[in-house]
């Protein structure tokens, strides 16, 4: 299969993760809108696409549906498992003779540098690479190298809570290729992908990758917009505890069954009222409290707990 987009870049799909096939690009600067099509044997699956890359840099979607999915489908990427790391290696040139993993901190069994841990197979995309993990280990310090040629000249390091125990990595560049750290949602205040249905609780598709913290975020003055990745004002914060629907949220509102919920901290629910009668956001941040994703949100229901279906 090919990616085409409207301009004639052409990319295969190469990659493989439990999702499906997967191909990349790299967009030149200052792009937005890329439009795009899929093809097999010379024929588009169906129509065109749109990607805008100012809201996410990984999309998903699905043969002969114009949806481009902005967040990680959770029911087609199944728990990980976390007693091992695997890492997935590209080379543009094809040429993976004598590439190897040397790895330390987080490793169970750290390999002597001239002899590294080799690949258990090689696929379309490259090799893979599979390194048992110490108990509760939170990343992982690895070189690729063949003899004392280095992939790149530093040390690098998978931090699992933010990418995850399976990485893809293209020569060259230290950027995991997949998954990319990420909301749920893309940075755009235009949309509203999270949605409030009362009982002090917000929904949303997705999880998001390397994500710390989520919150309802109102201002009591003036407006919220992003500006280079971030929020112009911080606004006043309503923090946000992951819960599971009732049977009665479940009974009312069916097609959010399978999503993602949230209910208001107790700390913060004494502000609901106000947070309601502003513009409300949703939005996740990783550990370092950089903003991964922000939406607008649609108030399905403003009905107090405990007020009945």
């Amino acid at each position: 299969m090919l990616l085409r987009t409207a301009d004639g870049t052409t990319a295969r799909f190469t990659g493989r993760d439990a999702y499906g096939a997967f191909a990349w690009i790299t967009p030149g600067s200052g792009t937005g809108a890329i439009r795009f099509t899929v093809e097999k044997d010379g024929v588009p699956d169906g129509p065109e696409r749109v990607l805008d890359v100012t809201v996410s840099g990984e999309v998903w979607t699905e043969q002969n549906n114009t949806t481009v999915l902005k967040a990680r489908p959770k029911s087609a990427y199944p728990p990980q498992d976390g007693t091992r790391a695997v890492l997935h290696y590209h080379r543009p040139d094809g040429d993976y003779e004598g590439w190897g993993l040397h790895t330390w901190t987080g490793s169970a069994d750290p390999p002597e540098w001239n002899d590294p841990i080799l690949p258990v197979r090689e696929d379309p995309f490259g090799l893979v690479f599979e390194v048992p993990l110490n108990d509760g280990a939170a990343s992982l310090s690895y070189i690729l190298h063949k003899g004392q040629e280095k992939d790149i000249p530093d040390d690098e390091a998978l931090d699992f809570s933010l990418y995850g125990h399976e990485v893809w990595r293209v020569a060259g560049d230290p950027t995991y290729l997949t998954p990319s750290p990420g909301g749920a949602f893309g940075l755009d205040l235009r949309a509203a992908e999270a949605t409030w249905i009362g009982d002090d609780t917000v929904v949303w598709a997705g999880e998001g990758s390397g994500v710390a913290s989520q919150q309802l975020v109102y201002a009591t003055e003036g407006d919220l917009t992003i500006e280079n990745g971030a929020l112009t004002d911080e606004g006043q914060w309503l923090r946000l505890v992951p819960t599971e629907l009732t049977e009665a949220q479940r009974s009312r509102y069916p097609q959010y069954a399978q999503a993602s919920a949230f209910r208001v901290d107790p700390r913060d629910r004494d502000r609901v009222g106000q947070a309601l009668r502003a513009r409300l956001i949703a939005t996740q941040r990783a550990d370092n409290g950089a903003l991964l994703g922000a939406t607008g949100v649609r108030i399905e229901d403003t009905r107090p707990e405990g007020t009945g279906k």
